[in-house]
């Protein structure tokens, strides 16, 4: 397998990963744990749960930059952006296009306002919003890596000229 498709698999796996555990730990452990204290009034146990909440999301952030600057792929910079800014403007999205105002229709047809609707609920449980979080995170390094990937091109096709001229000064002229 190529290097390129190897790190280009890596780093959507890595994504994938991160977020499925941070939407794990958010929606179950930390709801769970926050549903016990309320019926207990415990609330030491649920209050050191989101501290590593917290760490788990820190740590989140930095492996998808990771996972995306490793791969100098455009397709992962362009798939994280697009994947990033739809997490993070989900309820943006959910709430212009989904919600019915004051009895009216939907401005998205009934599968679409539904998929956003079902789609928003089910991120949007928890305690922290890791997942926003990590869309962000996803979205700002899509970026980064779309952008050196254009930057290192560039420069290549600069060097390249560059050599070019170089080369060609220094060959004797033939008469």
């Amino acid at each position: 397998m190529p290097s390129t498709l190897r790190r280009t698999l890596v780093a959507a796996l890595v994504a994938l990963l991160v977020l499925l555990i941070a939407h794990w730990f958010d929606a179950a452990v930390l709801v769970d744990a926050e549903n016990r204290a309320g019926h207990s009034y415990d609330y030491g146990p649920l209050t050191d749960l989101i501290g590593i909440a917290h760490i788990v999301t820190a740590a989140g952030v930095l492996v998808i930059g990771l996972a995306g600057w490793r791969s100098r792929s455009l397709v992962v910079g362009i798939g994280y952006a697009i994947v990033g800014s739809f997490i993070v403007f989900l309820p943006a999205l959910y709430w212009a296009f989904a919600v019915s105002d004051m009895g009216a229709p939907t401005v998205a047809p009934q599968p679409i306002a539904s998929t956003l609707s079902s789609w928003d609920l089910t991120l949007a449980t928890g305690v922290t919003g890791a997942v926003f979080t990590l869309g962000a995170a996803m979205l700002l390094s899509g970026i980064v890596v779309i952008a050196s990937v254009l930057r290192a091109g560039r420069r290549r096709a600069t060097d390249e000229a560059l050599m070019a001229e170089q080369a060609s000064r220094s060959e004797p002229a033939q008469l």
